[in-house]
Order: C-alpha cells, then sequence, then structure tokens
C-alpha cells in the first residue's frame, strides 16, 4: 500500500492558469471507487492508476485524473468514451520507468489541425493509425505492469523520429478546431512542462481527444473498458488487452478521414 495519496487538485477554470490545493493522507484514510457495474465508472477509470506510485505522477497528471473521473459520471456516451480512451494513454505514457517520445501523438496533432485550416486530410489516415498503434502499444505496457511491475519500472518508452521528440506541435490550432477556441488548462501546462513524462501525457490527452480518436474508441469501447476494469482488479488482463487491441484495429477501419 502507498504510504501516501495526493489529493484535491483543482484548476480555477478551463482557460486560466490553474491553481493547486495540496494534501496528503495515509493510503488507507481514501477510500477506493467502488465499481457500480455501469459500463464506464471511476472505478474503471482510476483503479487502474492505483498500481503505479502516485506521488510520482506529475501533478497535473493528477489533475487530468481527477477530470477524467468526473467525464466518466457524465450521462454522455461520448464523454464516458472519451474518459476511457484518455485514461489508456495516460496510464500507457506513466507506466514506462524511462518516458520514451510522442511522436505518433504529435503526428496526429500537426495532421489534424493542418487538415482543419487547410480542408486537406491527406496525412490525417496514416497519422491516425500510427497513433492507434501506440495505443495498442500502451496496452501492452499496462499489461506488462500488472503481469510485471519490476519490468514496467524499468523499461524504456518507445523512441521516435521526429521534432523535440514529440515535445513540439501545434497544440493551440489543434485545441482551436476540437473546442473552438480554447484549450484546457491542465493540458497547456503539461505541453509547456520542462519534463519529458508530462509532455508526453499532454500530447497523449490533446490527440485522444481529436474526433477521430474519440470515434475509433467508440467501436472499440466495450473491450477497451473491459480491459481496464481487469488492470484494476489486479487480475492478468493479458487476454482482456488482446481483445482491446483487436477492437481498436477493426475500429480503425471503420473511421474515414
Amino acid at each position: 500500500m502507498l504510504p501516501f495519496l495526493l489529493v484535491l487538485i483543482a484548476a480555477q477554470s478551463a482557460l486560466a492558469a490553474p491553481s493547486a490545493s495540496v494534501s496528503f493522507y495515509n493510503a488507507n484514510q481514501i477510500d477506493s471507487p467502488v465499481d457500480n457495474g455501469n459500463l464506464v465508472n471511476r472505478y474503471v477509470i482510476s483503479g487502474p492508476f492505483d498500481y503505479l506510485d502516485v506521488s510520482d505522477i506529475p501533478l497535473y497528471s493528477n489533475m487530468m485524473l481527477q477530470i477524467l473521473g468526473d467525464l466518466s459520471i457524465v450521462p454522455d456516451s461520448v464523454a464516458q468514451t472519451s474518459a476511457v480512451i484518455q485514461a489508456i494513454a495516460t496510464l500507457g505514457e506513466l507506466t514506462n520507468g524511462i518516458p520514451g517520445d510522442s511522436c505518433e501523438a504529435a503526428g496526429l496533432i500537426n495532421a489534424f489541425a493542418y487538415a482543419s485550416s487547410s480542408g486537406n486530410n491527406a496525412g490525417l489516415a496514416q497519422a491516425l493509425a500510427n497513433f492507434v498503434q501506440r495505443l495498442s502499444n500502451n496496452i501492452d505496457s499496462i499489461t506488462q505492469l500488472i503481469v510485471n511491475p519490476s519490468s514496467a519500472r524499468y523499461s524504456a518508452g518507445p523512441r521516435g523520429n521526429c521534432l523535440g521528440g514529440g515535445r513540439t506541435y501545434q497544440f493551440e490550432e489543434a485545441w482551436d478546431a476540437i473546442l473552438s477556441n480554447s484549450s484546457p488548462a491542465a493540458s497547456s501546462r503539461m505541453y509547456n512542462a520542462f519534463n519529458i513524462r508530462s509532455n508526453n501525457v499532454g500530447a497523449a490527452v490533446t490527440a485522444t481527444n481529436i474526433p477521430q480518436v474519440v470515434q475509433v474508441a467508440q467501436y472499440a469501447v466495450q473491450y477497451l473498458t473491459n480491459f481496464l476494469r481487469v488492470v484494476a482488479s489486479g487480475s492478468n488482463p493479458s487476454q482482456a488487452g488482446a481483445a482491446a487491441k483487436s477492437a481498436l484495429a477493426q475500429g480503425l477501419a471503420k473511421v474515414k478521414c
């Protein structure tokens, strides 16, 4: 059991620089979410993160986890699906002991921003396919975290060949297209952070909010949710992970760019 848990993180608004109030409690004093049987709920979203050392998670990533938990109980299937795919992307980026690059996320963000501003979707389909493959790799990393946590601790994230390792991309342009002239404060802080892990989470969260990614996830949401539920339980998620990866591939084939 982890000795401390970081709680009570709040953003003042979606556009303002967020402030954070930090309190530390013994983990035994914190009630874990309970699975209420709904396809998506707080247990499914937050439970898998219990297998990380939460004291090692960057501050604004903790803020993002609270946001995803709130999304999971919104009575809207798109919002809940978004919470699921963001949870997988975020957990995947936090799983490796040595963070890698986020070239696939940055490539998709740039392709989406360009397509949104120019109407030219030529590079969007391939960028989407690359990012979905990264999500599949994240599922493998999460599985490793449960099956062999020591191996995950000493593992290194994937490396790519892109500008700044994927830390530089069209952040504002992408969020302008996603949310119409606004960007979430937590994602903005992670994009501008000095540490690679925060940058990677920021890129993953931004990429998973792109509509085409959410569409892929909608086709696979039952399998993705089942995977997270198995992970949250601490059981071996290998079989559920394989089914989730297959569902992502099938969903990708159905989405037209």
